[in-house]
């Protein structure tokens, strides 16, 4: 006989899962950019592109800069990495799918420019400010968390509302059910009652017309 996975380990395992992928950490790596690939900072999230994307412009956004799209990247310029930083910097991040059938994975690159600098002409090599770059990729993973969490409980919110309209449906069809019943009872009630009335009527002129042949003269 087949024994059947209990439920509670396969949540137990989903759990699992989630924290193995968020275990991991940025890597240096290589992204194409123009001129060839150059180095940067990669981290691997298990979410779909488009959450990835929608969080690091929320993330930006708050720190009060907005994202300009160039050459298949997104750059953020003139933001400090922290608060102690005296320096400003241009974040080029590159945000992609990580393959067709890993729809819910995505790599994010990230290369830290100087402001203004053009990363095309950077050399392959050029690893500047790649540990800050892997630093602050690792940040973003508990608030990748944060906000896939938001976005789960958003779609179960829409799920419950439309269970909710679906139920109230439900009720107030059973309202118009019970009236129509009553309604349909009491129709009832008069066609028996009416029946009982015609009967009588039925038979009252059946009588009367055998009465009336009774009269007929033989011819």
């Amino acid at each position: 006989m087949k024994r059947r996975t209990p439920l509670f380990s396969l949540m137990a395992a989903s759990l699992l899962f989630t924290a193995t992928a968020f275990s991991q950490t940025a890597n240096e790596g290589k992204v194409e950019h123009t001129k060839g690939d150059k180095a940067a900072a990669v981290i691997e999230l298990p979410y779909p592109e488009d959450e990835v994307a929608q969080m690091l412009s929320d993330e930006m956004a708050a720190r009060g800069v907005k994202g300009d799209k160039a050459k298949g990247f997104v750059v953020y310029r003139n933001v400090r990495l922290n608060d102690k930083d005296l320096d400003l910097n241009d974040l080029h991040f590159k945000i992609e799918r990580k393959s067709r059938k890993e729809k819910d994975i995505t790599n994010v690159y990230l290369i830290i420019g100087k402001p203004s600098e053009n990363i095309g002409l950077r050399a392959g090599n050029d690893y500047h400010k790649i540990e800050e770059a892997k630093s602050l990729l690792n940040t973003l993973v508990p608030k990748m968390e944060a906000h896939h969490l938001e976005v789960q409980i958003k779609e179960q919110e829409t799920i419950l509302t439309k269970a909710e309209k679906k139920f109230q449906g439900l009720v107030e069809d059973s309202v118009s059910y019970v009236e129509k019943f009553k309604a349909l009872e009491q129709k009832m009630n008069t066609n028996r009652t009416d029946r009982a009335s015609q009967d009588v009527e039925v038979k009252k002129q059946r009588q009367t017309l055998e009465a009336m042949r009774s009269r007929r003269k033989p011819k």
